[in-house]
């Protein structure tokens, strides 16, 4: 039974995330420094309904007029939310968000991730607080992949930093000692030790990744299975070195190529390997499309001056606007604060 509810107030704080990273599909993700916040107030509402407003908290990269006015049931917070609820077997309590938007739309960034993330916070802190029962942060990460059934963003801005994810979804691990109760995967946080940063842009061209995803191909060759794991391989081994050769930071353009889904979206981003081949010139070190797009970054030496160059360009010329943006690696990851 439920107490009698007191003015109760908290903020989820999530970091946006990019994934892939060239031959990484599906496998890993690493979250940045931009967050979007859900400041949640309490109310006495029978209903046990949430009541969203969205706000830009950041007009360079979510302009006002890009937010809808109204959010509704199918939104992923309140989806969210009311799953774990149904989920726990109790009924929802009523809450006022307001939700500082600052990880624009649709862009490759996790805005989806933070969402799905924030809602089942918000509904396991409620538990917790007016039920006394609450799930494990594991859990809530599997509840997470019923919204958005690949783990690489879900990971990276639950935990932060950078994560690689191993599937254990029909091995023989999961049959005889999970028995199908335990994780899906394996979560398993990596370190990025190079001297670099990661900067981009963000283009004012929204991609739905359900839709990018069908174009991907179902069935790889052997051949194309070496090329990607090779990548994959060589890939953790570049980030993890504390100084790079010249012949390593050579290697990265090589590492960063992909044959499963960079290809296959680019016809969604006019002019993308222009781009790449403008950076590349520019000393970038590794170019990549972040998520399903369309937002496009790369890994730059440390020492270079990005704001002194014009990574915009390419794309200004096919009529395209963009936002330049340096980027940090979040360490952080989901944060609950009240």
């Amino acid at each position: 039974m439920s107490s009698a509810p007191t003015r109760q107030s908290l903020k989820i704080s999530v970091p946006a995330s990019t994934a892939n990273l060239g031959p990484g599909f599906d496998i890993w993700g690493i979250a940045l420094n931009l967050r979007n916040e859900f400041v949640c107030d309490r109310v006495d509402r029978k209903d046990g309904s949430l009541k969203v407003s969205l706000l830009s908290a950041d007009s360079t990269t979510v302009p006002a007029n890009s937010l809808p006015k109204k959010v509704g049931d199918d939104n992923l917070f309140v989806k969210a939310y009311q799953y774990l609820f149904k989920k726990s077997g109790q009924e929802p309590l009523a809450w006022d968000v307001q939700v500082l938007v600052r990880v624009p739309f649709s862009r490759g960034l996790g805005s989806s991730s933070t969402a799905i993330l924030a809602g089942l916070t918000l509904a396991n802190e409620t538990l917790r607080r007016e039920f006394r029962m609450a799930y494990r942060i594991e859990q809530i990460l599997e509840f997470a992949l019923e919204f958005e059934p690949h783990p690489d963003n879900l990971t990276a801005a639950l935990y932060g930093g950078w994560n690689l994810c191993m599937p254990l979804t029909g091995t023989k691990l999961e049959t005889d000692a999970t028995q199908k109760t335990g994780p899906s995967f394996y979560h398993i946080p990596m370190s990025i030790k190079a001297p670099l940063k990661i900067v981009g842009i963000i283009p004012e061209r929204e991609l739905e990744t359900r839709e990018s995803r069908q174009l991907l191909p179902v069935n790889i060759s052997r051949n194309d299975l070496v090329f990607q794991t090779s990548r994959v391989a060589s890939l953790v081994y570049l980030l993890q070195q504390e100084v790079l050769s010249t012949a390593e930071k050579a290697a990265f353009r090589i590492v960063m190529e992909d044959r499963i889904h960079t290809e296959q979206r680019a016809q969604f981003i006019p002019g993308m390997f222009d781009v790449f081949e403008d950076w590349y010139r520019e000393g970038a070190l590794g170019c990549f499309l972040s998520g399903a797009g369309s937002t496009l970054l790369a890994f730059w030496p440390q020492e270079i001056d990005t704001q002194s160059i014009d990574l915009t360009r390419r794309l200004k010329e096919k009529k395209v606007a963009s936002l330049q943006r340096e980027f940090q690696v979040d360490r952080q990851g989901l944060m609950v604060l009240t």
